[in-house]
């Protein structure tokens, strides 16, 4: 389980990367954001399991984010697609921060 800061970044950056990338970059940018956005999924899945050991909807949505941005088999669509998917992507990143951070100060974890 990482550190408060660590999971800060785990969310926060790929989510800054998603909302900037509705500005007009170099391809290199997007290929960056696919392995930035598919890294930080993938990992908040794997920590979201480890700590319930159950499959939760966050678990289920961050999956797919992490099969839609996947850098290995991309996925060919408008920049309009892209910009749709890139907000509601940084959306579910700032959500489940807020939602998790609230989940620790609770004390559900």
């Amino acid at each position: 389980m990482p550190n408060k800061l660590t999971n800060a970044l785990f969310h926060i950056v790929p989510a800054a990367m998603l909302f900037a990338a509705l500005g007009h970059w170099r391809y290199s940018y997007y290929v960056l954001l696919r392995v930035v956005v598919t890294a930080a999924a993938a990992l908040l899945t794997a920590f979201a399991y480890q700590r319930t050991k159950t499959f939760s909807v966050w678990i289920g949505l961050f999956l797919v984010i992490a099969a839609v941005f996947n850098p290995i088999l991309p996925l060919h669509l408008t920049r309009g697609a892209w910009s749709i998917l890139n907000m509601a992507a940084g959306a579910l990143f700032v959500g489940h921060f807020v939602v998790d951070r609230h989940e620790m100060k609770q004390g559900n974890r």
